[in-house]
């Protein structure tokens, strides 16, 4: 059985802007950067969401969105990756926390944060508690997790009262702290601060072991907590029960920290959840946070990951890490998959178009799925932009010809590069919506760069699938699938005929 874990707390949108810097501009004194592609990630609360997603927890989400195109697109990015976003409270009047970091020559140039920090309204506070208080009555909550950055939703009143509901319900809260207020987490079954949180916290400079007990003890004592545990950054994780006991890090490399203490809090409130006792929690903990420093931006840590790391540095088959346990969780991977579910049983039609949907994060599993398929894998691309009896056409002759039809789908700058600033007219979410309610349409994979080319050597499919006017034309990726086949098109449909029409009605 999967562990039920809520997440509440401050949700953000991450977006990237990446480009070329060559010139200044000549009406200021400031770099021009010319823009070759934008990413999305998720971000806050929704990072550590995510973490617990690729631990193949069952995750719900609380937090706060604005009524804006940030907060849908964040809302979407959760739901790819089967997060409930039920408990996700719309405010009209406020924007969604967006974090947009312009990066040029591998540098980041500039951040620009769209966001307000006021506390979240009393409509609010009792929507998220009264939806969490309903979600643990009606699903066996295992653990909660409440995430501040401090953007409103996690105000005092709000964190209190969602204390007392964990408690009382026997469910253990995990909170992963900001600023100097710890009053308000006061009762909590633990805290994650790292040592400059724990530092303002307590007004203890963290120098040695002696004051890293002393420190541990304070936050123990005025915030009533069950265990103490303070992040050490390379040097591990510290945690106070009876006594206090530093677990090292043996990362080899760090290449990036940003995201790794969203990992540590994710990692404990799964393996708490699995009932196991807090010191294999943080060892656990302890090596998820050592597998993502090794990645490069907000990454997530796997379990097979962990267990590779964890075998690899001679930590199994102790008295805090139960080897058995651990190829359990591997075995539990491959039998409750969804993806391999999916595969396996490819003559029934999936109905959840959510289940079409090929997010990157799940991308490196799905290619590893296919490899162990005998199906025959039938591969097409395009913008697939104004949706038409022309596509569907093609796309249901383009899936007679095997068994899975996947299609690589041109993400909005792709397509902005390939047509102009006008297109796409539908968002790349939209897009992928329409196509995932096809019967014919078996996956559909996102790619960001001018050709799948990329995407074509990763899937490596049986069948590559091309309209008929590239007859005579090199085709991207011919050189891999095994056969070429192109497929005429219905004469005069086309999305460009589409969108000309309705210009003449105007």
């Amino acid at each position: 059985m999967k562990p039920k874990i809520l997440v509440i707390g401050d949700l953000i949108l991450d977006h990237y802007v990446w480009g070329n810097c060559e010139r200044i501009s000549p009406e200021a004194p400031v770099q021009v950067i010319e823009v070759t592609k934008e990413t999305l990630s998720l971000g806050g609360a929704c990072n550590v969401a995510n973490n617990l997603v690729a631990l193949e927890a069952e995750v719900f989400i609380c937090g706060m969105i604005g009524a804006d195109e940030a907060g849908e697109k964040l809302k979407y990015q959760l739901q790819a990756l089967h997060i409930h976003t039920q408990g996700i409270y719309i405010h009209k009047n406020r924007p969604t926390t967006k974090k947009s970091r312009i990066i040029a020559a591998h540098q980041q140039v500039l951040r620009v944060d769209k966001e307000d920090k006021e506390s979240i309204d009393q409509k609010g506070e009792s929507f998220i508690l009264d939806f969490s208080a309903q979600l643990i009555k009606n699903h066996k909550i295992d653990c909660i997790v409440l995430s501040d950055y401090q953007k409103g939703v996690l105000s005092p009143k709000l964190t209190q009262e969602l204390i007392t509901l964990a408690k009382k319900s026997k469910i253990k809260i995990l909170i992963d702290p900001k600023g100097k207020d710890y009053q308000k987490y006061r009762g909590a079954t633990l805290l994650t601060p790292n040592k400059k949180e724990a530092k303002e916290a307590t007004n203890i400079s963290i120098c040695d072991q002696e004051s890293l007990l002393l420190t541990a003890k304070k936050l123990k004592q005025i915030c009533d907590l069950e265990f103490s545990l303070i992040t050490l950054s390379e040097d591990g994780i510290a945690i106070l029960d009876k006594t206090l006991q530093t677990i090292p890090t043996v990362a080899k490399e760090v290449f990036d920290v940003t995201g790794a203490g969203d990992t540590v809090i994710a990692a404990l409130a799964y393996m708490l959840s699995l009932q196991k006792n807090i010191l294999q929690s943080v060892y656990f903990a302890n090596a998820a946070a050592a597998v993502v420093v090794n990645k490069i931006g907000s990454a997530t840590a796997s379990k097979e990951e962990i267990v590779t790391y964890l075998r690899k540095n001679n930590l199994l088959n102790s008295q805090f890490i139960d080897s058995h346990f651990l190829s359990t969780l591997q075995e539990n991977k491959h039998k409750e998959s969804p993806l391999c579910l999916q595969l396996q049983n490819t003559p029934q039609r999936i109905r959840n178009y959510k289940d079409k949907y090929i997010s990157p994060t799940h991308l490196e599993d799905f290619i590893k799925a296919l490899e162990n398929l005998e199906s025959k894998i039938i591969f097409t691309n395009g913008c697939f932009d104004v949706l038409h009896l022309g596509h569907i056409d093609y796309l249901n002759k383009a899936k007679n010809l095997g068994d899975l039809l996947i299609i690589g789908l041109n993400s909005d700058n792709s397509i902005k590069t390939l047509k102009g600033k006008n297109r796409p007219i539908n968002s790349q979410y939209d897009r992928i919506a329409m196509l995932c309610a096809l019967e014919c349409v078996d996956f559909v994979i996102i790619f960001e760069e001018e050709t799948p080319l990329e995407l074509i050597k990763k899937i490596k499919p049986d069948i590559l699938v091309k309209g008929k006017d590239y007859l005579n034309q090199e085709i991207i990726g011919s050189n891999i699938a095994k056969e070429v086949v192109l497929i005429d098109y219905i004469e005069g449909k086309s999305s460009t005929a589409i969108i000309e029409k309705i210009k003449t009605l105007k």
